[in-house]
């Protein structure tokens, strides 16, 4: 919402820096990473010159979170001389409702299409990025989740029998500041563990998998993006209390943030569980993004 316009870099500039990255870490696996790498105007060309100029060291090119609206066959095609590690996509959504939102309006009929090609093409692994917690949400929409991973790996055993697999990665929506969400509440922790629950349930068995984040880390998240000045000084609590590294799961302590904002006679709920009213003054108000 604040980097606009758009700017890319050039393909000659990718292909320097994915021969120097080759070079000093020996890593045989590229994901070009964009919020969607086929918008980028030269994939086509980029695609056609990595793949010619690595073809002799069977290098895997990955394209995370490719937009379905705009995903073609031909960009699918132009990977066949690598090897093929599984395809992302990001529906975001499964329901018409929620898509539209969200502005992210998508076709049922053409995802299935999409999951067709993909998995015709000699692709075994789809993967699938969702969120739970956007504004309005019921269990239904969870629901819809489910029902629509079911629907594309019963698409994927059509092409590759037991070697399809669908993982369905779920993160929770958390309303950022200078974007049109900035006013609503997050989904309480509460919210969030029944969503993880219900899908741990309804997404299993053979060829299905589920990646999820905790609750714990999407409440931490909601309150760096949301907080004010009084933040500051429950950060500063909770790293005297020892929070340190809270990004590695085995140092990760939910329970002395807790306790940094009782210290500091704050309610968490105040910036993640709660609706703000149009006029409110926010924290980030000061910031002109242009």
């Amino acid at each position: 919402m604040v980097t606009r316009p758009v700017r890319e870099r050039t393909v000659t500039e990718i292909l320097k820096a994915v021969d120097e990255a080759l070079i000093n870490t020996g890593y045989e696996e590229i994901g070009l990473l964009s919020l969607s790498s086929s918008d980028y105007s030269d994939i086509l060309s980029l695609i056609g010159a990595l793949s010619e100029q690595y073809a002799d060291r069977h290098l895997s090119i990955s394209l995370p979170s490719l937009r379905i609206e705009s995903f073609s066959v031909e960009l699918m095609d132009s990977l066949k001389d690598v090897r093929r590690s599984g395809f992302t996509l990001a529906p975001e959504a499964a329901t018409g409702r929620m898509r539209n939102i969200i502005n992210k309006p998508l076709d049922e009929q053409q995802l299935l299409e999409t999951a067709q090609a993909i998995f015709s093409h000699g692709w075994h692994n789809l993967k699938l990025y969702f969120m739970i917690g956007h504004p309005s949400e019921t269990i239904e929409d969870v629901q819809a989740i489910a029902d629509l991973c079911k629907a594309l790996l019963a698409e994927g055993r059509k092409y590759a029998g037991k070697r399809a697999q669908v993982t369905a990665a779920v993160s929770t929506f958390i309303p950022k500041p200078h974007t049109p969400f900035q006013w609503v509440p997050c989904d309480s922790f509460e919210q969030i563990t029944q969503k993880q629950d219900f899908l741990k349930r309804h997404l299993r068995g053979q060829g299905l998998k589920l990646n999820w984040n905790p609750p714990e880390d999407s409440m931490l998240e909601a309150w760096s993006a949301r907080g004010d000045r009084r933040m500051g000084q429950v950060i500063y609590r909770a790293w005297k209390l020892g929070a340190k590294f809270d990004a590695w799961k085995d140092h990760f302590r939910y329970d002395l943030w807790q306790d940094a904002f009782a210290e500091s006679g704050l309610d968490p709920s105040f910036y993640t569980h709660r609706q703000r009213s149009i006029d409110e003054k926010l924290p980030w108000d000061h910031i002109n993004t242009g």
